[in-house]
């Protein structure tokens, strides 16, 4: 019975003398690493990104037989959906819509099942908190811009504008139709399209908005950002004649 005694105290003694669940860490992980993924995951990609065969920049990699393959699968735009399988500190496994597994960038990643879509048709004020006294002066959110939005606190929602940090913005400004949010996604392609060197792919990104979504303001806002006369300023009536000589 001694001995049986002794050997509770002991156990007892070491119990009490380890630090209790969360002591000196709160289990979450540093600070600038996202947290960790358990099972799938819906996300959005963020920014314009690599789906890549190995989480690796490099420009080629093994492959079957050892020869060397393009490490590049496709190039994912902002506002696409993928599904989350594995993630790393700087990489996470996704599944594209086409179903096609790739790894990204974990930063062009934002992930979350409750993230919602929008856009503004009109520029809108952007704050640095959710409070009217932390207006940003010195930048609005453009007519068209693909939002995406990480939470709500009315009157004031959190959306992600880029691969930046997050702003607020009133809720009231944004419009989450799904023709208006169809049409910021096309437009952020075509401005991408744009910004490198492609302006006949991006006018043809607009061609594609002005047959899907007619009537839709937007689209004119991005001929005019591209620099194309307005659809309605170009229809000729069907009983036109032709100019007499």
């Amino acid at each position: 019975m001694l001995r049986l005694a002794a050997t509770l105290a002991l156990l007892l003694s070491a119990a009490c003398s380890r630090s209790p669940p969360g002591a000196g860490s709160t289990g979450a992980p540093p600070p600038g690493v996202p947290p960790a993924v358990s099972g799938p995951l819906a996300a959005h990609v963020s920014a314009v990104t690599t789906l890549r065969r190995e989480p690796s920049d490099a420009a080629r990699v093994p492959g079957q037989g050892r020869k060397d393959v393009p490490n590049q699968l496709a190039v994912l735009q902002r506002g696409e959906k993928v599904t989350v399988i594995e993630a790393r500190e700087e990489w996470a496994k996704v599944r594209s819509s086409d179903d096609q597994e790739g790894w990204l960038r974990r930063a062009a990643v934002l992930e979350g099942d409750g993230i919602a879509e929008a856009t503004v048709v009109a520029p809108a004020d952007v704050f640095d908190r959710p409070d009217l006294l932390a207006a940003n002066a010195r930048r609005k959110i453009e007519p068209g811009t693909l939002l995406l939005i990480v939470k709500t606190r009315p009157p004031f929602a959190e959306v992600n504008v880029s691969s930046g940090a997050s702003v607020w913005v009133l809720a009231e400004r944004l419009a989450t139709g799904e023709k208006e949010v169809s049409v910021a996604k096309l437009a952020e392609k075509a401005r991408w399209l744009a910004r490198n060197g492609k302006p006949d792919e991006a006018k043809q990104i607009l061609a594609l908005a002005r047959q899907h979504f007619p009537g839709i303001p937007l689209v004119e806002l991005l001929a005019a950002e591209l620099g194309e006369a307005s659809a309605a300023a170009v229809v000729v009536p069907a009983n036109a004649t032709a100019p007499e000589r």
